[in-house]
């Protein structure tokens, strides 16, 4: 699914971003304590983030990368913040980052600059958003 930024009242950007954030987090606070959490890792996996587009890739989608990290959001005012000149996005669910991850030595940053900024490895990305562990 593709988007343009739109306008939007600011109370509804904020809560719909802080709606998305908090499964983020509650996902990730639940799977730190038990990595096998098959409920925490649907809900994590299924997740919609914004991801940044060119005006040209509109079709593909291509993860961006920004220094040594892929950068997504849970709102199109916290992308504003951090990306001003990007106007068009991809909404995908979380779980389907790996199947496009660029490369090795990267890291997945969720909203950065905003004080809900997720950081993960790409291992991390991996292990937490690829296909479920199974228990040993």
């Amino acid at each position: 699914m593709n988007g343009s930024l739109h306008e939007t009242t600011s109370s509804e950007d904020a809560s719909e971003a802080s709606d998305t954030s908090d499964v983020i987090l509650r996902a990730l606070s639940v799977l730190a304590h038990n990595g096998l959490d098959g409920d925490a890792r649907t809900r994590l996996a299924g997740t919609e983030v914004l991801v940044p587009a060119s005006d040209t890739e509109t079709r593909k989608l291509t993860l961006p990368v920004i220094g040594r990290a892929v950068l997504v959001f849970t709102s199109e005012e916290r992308m504003a913040q951090t990306l001003p000149d990007v106007q068009c996005y991809h909404l995908v669910p979380l779980g389907m980052i790996p199947a496009h991850w660029p490369g090795r030595g990267l890291a997945l940053t969720i909203d950065p600059g905003s004080p809900e900024a997720v950081t993960l490895s790409a291992e991390g990305v991996h292990l937490l958003l690829g296909p479920p562990l199974k228990a040993a």
